[in-house]
């Protein structure tokens, strides 16, 4: 462990928030060479931004943890409710898609941008009704587990719903998102248990969140990597019939 109180950042940045920084931000990474074989999927342009803006908010709030500073903690907390709000809305447009054969609609489009205003338009009136910062950074930590809980039960469904009518790669893609989402529900659950008064040892949440953090990078280097081996294949195909 690291003491960097006197420096007026967080009291400790133990290992598992200098991983979590590195699963997050090298999953944007791999968003964006998978992104560049997305005509291999079928499954329009939405998901994708959707998976980006889920990656880039969790990344941005995983730096948060090197400030102590109560304004930044709510807004860490913040760009972590827009993650799980980005990430289920890409479940939901490729299990609408890909499960039920519908088109991109404008409700599927721009609901999840309304939600996305609407939590800061809370907190920022919560802030200026007179809300102490360390108690609206509290409530904002609540509101992010409320929120994540709600998000990877959707996933959870999805991606089962998904796995069941997929076949090859994409079944292990999908079984590694819901092992994602279903650390996320356990971390945000104990999360949220500390805070009604029950104590959680805290190294068992840095455990669970390291797991959230690592299966979402296996997710997309699962689909990265098969989307790839797809590419090469058809390559290969296509030029070997031709000689």
């Amino acid at each position: 462990m690291i003491d960097l109180a006197r420096y007026g950042l967080e009291e400790s940045v133990g290992l598992h928030i200098i991983i979590s920084n590195f699963f997050w931000w090298l999953s944007i990474i791999l968003v964006f060479i998978a992104y560049g074989y997305r005509r291999l999927w079928s499954v329009g342009d939405m998901p994708w931004a959707f998976l980006f803006l889920t990656f880039i908010c969790f990344a941005i709030r995983e730096l948060g943890h090197l400030s102590g500073s109560p304004l930044i903690g709510t807004i860490r907390y913040i760009f972590g409710v827009w993650s799980a709000i980005f990430m289920a809305s890409a479940f939901i447009s490729l299990y609408l898609k890909i499960c039920q054969r519908k088109k991109d609609s404008m409700a599927m489009t721009y609901t999840p941008f309304i939600l996305v205003i609407l939590f800061p338009v809370i907190v920022l009136y919560l802030y200026i009704s007179g809300t102490d910062v360390s108690d609206l950074k509290k409530i904002t930590g609540n509101i992010e587990s409320l929120v994540w809980m709600a998000a990877s039960s959707l996933i959870i469904y999805a991606t089962y719903m998904l796995g069941t009518r997929t076949t090859g790669g994409f079944i292990r893609v999908f079984m590694f998102f819901q092992f994602s989402a279903f650390t996320a529900f356990t971390w945000k659950l104990l999360g949220l248990i500390e805070s009604l008064g029950s104590p959680i040892p805290y190294s068992i949440r840095e455990i669970i969140e390291t797991l959230f953090g690592l299966f979402a990078i296996v997710s997309m280097y699962l689909l990265m990597r098969m989307l790839r081996k797809l590419s090469r294949y058809m390559h290969s195909e296509k030029y070997g019939h031709k000689s």
